[in-house]
């Protein structure tokens, strides 16, 4: 294994590539690996493209309806890691909404609309805006009459059902 300056820590392609055999494997413990990395002495772009891609692996699995990884685990570290991490790295925009999205979704389909509502107003908050289909403000403003609806009514959320959102896998540019 090729090794940085630092031969305690990997380079950042070989990190990458463990940290997908890892993720394919369900290896939660990849998760404080990866912290350990963005923290390391590695240079500040080596980090910012190691969470770049790892983002997008966990988004992945995220969205893997296979996976025996703990999904709200998944869901809140890539939603804590954007947020502590979003101005630092400076991430463009679309890569952060394409990576919220699938959260939002998840959230979704767990009736979990505290959730759902806290991502939407992460992106609101820091201007990231969603173009590619409804925009967050839209499905903030659902989320929040569905919640009054929920208290109001006494309605069981097992019993609502969300419209899937358009997977955008193919243009994952961001």
């Amino acid at each position: 294994m090729k090794m940085t300056k630092h031969p305690e820590f990997p380079t950042k392609e070989s990190f990458l590539e463990q940290a997908l055999q890892r993720l394919q494997a369900d290896d939660i413990v990849i998760l404080e690996d990866f912290l350990t990395y963005q923290n390391s002495p590695a240079p500040f772009f080596d980090r910012v493209e190691v969470a770049h891609e790892f983002l997008d692996l966990l988004t992945f699995k995220i969205k893997e309806s296979k996976s025996r990884m703990d999904k709200d685990l998944l869901t809140q570290f890539s939603l804590d890691f954007l947020r502590g991490s979003l101005k630092r790295y400076g991430y463009n925009p679309k890569f952060v909404a394409i990576q919220c999205k699938p959260l939002i979704t998840y959230y979704q389909n767990q009736k979990n609309l505290e959730k759902a509502i806290e991502v939407c107003e992460f992106l609101i908050r820091n201007g990231i805006s969603d173009d590619d289909s409804k925009g967050f403000h839209v499905r903030l403003d659902e989320l929040y009459r569905l919640k009054k609806r929920v208290e109001e009514k006494g309605l069981d959320l097992r019993s609502i059902k969300f419209a899937p959102e358009a997977e955008d896998d193919e243009d994952e540019d961001g």
